[in-house]
């Protein structure tokens, strides 16, 4: 009875430990998910094969002397199918096939052997000690379980006389339907494969509320009839990758706990954020700024106080008049430079400069940024232009259109193609002969490479 009252204690106790646990896990979820909304799907369910030696806990022959039962030790063979609720507890619904044999000897029945069968069904709730207890390990791969419940035996014995038994006072009983209530307690140490087989070793003992196991009544009323097997097990997890969560028992309770609550898929987006801002970091650093600030000092236009188009960190003049030809450093282009009567060594350090001392640049055609299109002072150069060509009917006039330097050189080509044509169009419509016109787009200007109003025209080329 002793026995009987301690094990439905212990059982009692794992039941309030569990249900204590899962409230407490509960709610932690429910506070975590509210703002992270993250459930996970798990797989649940798996089936166990074991298989080992039992020997028989019962009224043998013993001497006073002796630890363990003096009864056969013979093989078992079970079958569990176990639904896990979570890494830490689950629920065995369990068969196990238990032959036991004997001897007995006393005044009453004599001396006898006694052969027997258990059928042992039951319910066992199993709690997984590694992961209730270590909420902070990193894995799976080794668990151990504590296994206790309730179920039915139902049980078969045959005795066959030992000796001269005339002097016995009973016959033993042959047993075919046997039904006695077991209490399963034992402990399992299992070890995960993979994700779909783990291996185990586990040990039991069964309590039963009978005493004639051997087909003897000793102590009529007792419960000391009880059996304790080893066993290793194969377990195979079914549908471990079926679900996004996996399965149960392949999982830590920290691990558990991340996929609920939606932690773990926070910590892997953490992470790749943190490699993606990494890289960023190291190609800005690296590679961008420096490119920034080299362009920065070779095509910086402002400050540009007097609007020459030279930036003042390089302006030497930095008072010239706006609009004024001026070179690289900023220093104005004297006048007398730019008459056709320049010798000719000038005129080739303005040809490098692309500047022409036989172009009036005042009465060339200026466009916008990216613009082909003809504002008013434009317009008036253009009725300069044919003012000239109307004073001298042979004169032909050359259009030689220009862009700045962002872009492609396609791009540019075709942008200055069409700056030419558009004053083409506006000489014609406004009388000159179109075979007096030629046209040459010549597409970006290199030589200096600078973004200003000077580098987006069309010069008239007369001859």
């Amino acid at each position: 009875m002793k026995k009987l009252f301690a094990l439905c204690s212990m059982a009692m106790i794992a039941v309030f430990a569990f249900a204590a646990t899962e409230s407490t896990v509960e709610a932690s979820e429910k506070t975590e998910t509210k703002v992270l909304h993250e459930f996970k799907d798990f797989s649940h369910w798996s089936i166990q094969v074991n298989g080992g030696f039992s020997q028989f806990d019962g009224d043998a022959n013993q001497r006073l002397d002796q630890i363990l039962s003096s009864s056969h030790l013979l093989w078992t063979v079970g079958l569990d199918v176990e639904y896990s609720f979570n890494p830490a507890w689950g629920l065995i619904a369990n068969f196990q096939y238990i032959p036991y044999h004997g001897h007995t000897g006393s005044t009453k029945y004599g001396k006898n052997y006694f052969k027997g069968n258990m059928y042992a069904p039951s319910l066992m709730l199993s709690m997984n000690l590694l992961n209730l207890f270590g909420q902070y390990r990193s894995n799976a791969a080794w668990n151990w379980y504590i296994n206790a419940g309730v179920g039915m035996v139902f049980y078969d014995v045959k005795n066959t006389p030992e000796g001269d038994n005339s002097a016995a006072e009973a016959t033993p009983q042959d047993l075919d339907n046997g039904k006695s209530i077991s209490i399963p307690l034992g402990t399992q140490v299992e070890y995960n494969i993979n994700d779909y087989l783990a291996v185990g070793l586990s040990g039991y003992y069964r309590l039963h509320n009978k005493d004639n196991f051997e087909g003897q009544d000793y102590t009529k009323g007792t419960m000391n009839d009880g059996v304790f097997y080893v066993t290793a097990s194969l377990r195979v997890k079914l549908a471990p990758n079926a679900k996004e969560g996996g399965h149960m028992r392949n999982i830590s309770m920290m691990e558990y706990r991340k996929m609920r609550t939606g932690e773990s898929n926070m910590e892997a987006r953490l992470d790749s954020l943190e490699k993606r801002v990494k890289v960023l970091e190291d190609t800005v650093a690296n590679n961008i700024l420096p490119r920034l600030d080299e362009l920065e000092k070779q095509h910086a236009t402002t400050p540009d106080e007097d609007g020459d188009g030279v930036p003042d960190f390089r302006d030497r003049q930095p008072n010239t008049p706006k609009g004024a030809f001026v070179n690289y450093w900023g220093e104005g282009i004297p006048q007398e430079a730019l008459e056709p009567s320049c010798c000719d060594d000038v005129k080739k350090v303005f040809a490098a400069m692309g500047v022409d001392p036989t172009v009036d640049y005042n009465m060339s055609v200026y466009f916008g940024f990216d613009k082909a299109a003809l504002n008013a002072k434009a317009k008036k150069n253009i009725e300069a232009a044919v003012k000239k060509l109307n004073e001298n009917p042979e004169m032909k006039v050359e259009l030689r259109g220009y862009c700045d330097f962002p872009g492609s050189n396609d791009y540019n080509l075709k942008l200055s193609e069409k700056r030419v044509n558009i004053v083409k169009e506006a000489l014609v419509k406004a009388g000159i002969a179109e075979e007096r016109i030629a046209v040459q787009p010549q597409g970006a200007l290199a030589n200096p490479p600078k973004a200003e109003l000077k580098n987006r025209r069309c010069d008239f080329f007369f001859y």
